[in-house]
């Protein structure tokens, strides 16, 4: 099982991880990017790959 997760430090809101994330793990909620389905996270890292701010970490469970 994989964990995404969002440094609110490095995070500008860019909305690449909602838009590339082929899961739908990531919503925007009140002009947020939120983690709201971490469980269907595969692991792909798109959203790592894609973040101009490295603000996505994925930990492995």
């Amino acid at each position: 099982m994989y964990f995404p997760s969002i440094d609110r430090n490095r995070c500008t809101k860019c909305y690449f991880c909602v838009n590339i994330c082929p899961k739908d793990v990531f919503e925007i909620k009140e002009s947020d990017v939120e983690v709201v389905n971490y469980m269907f996270c595969n692991g792909c890292e798109a959203c790592v790959v894609e973040c101009p701010d490295n603000a996505i970490i994925i930990r492995e469970a």
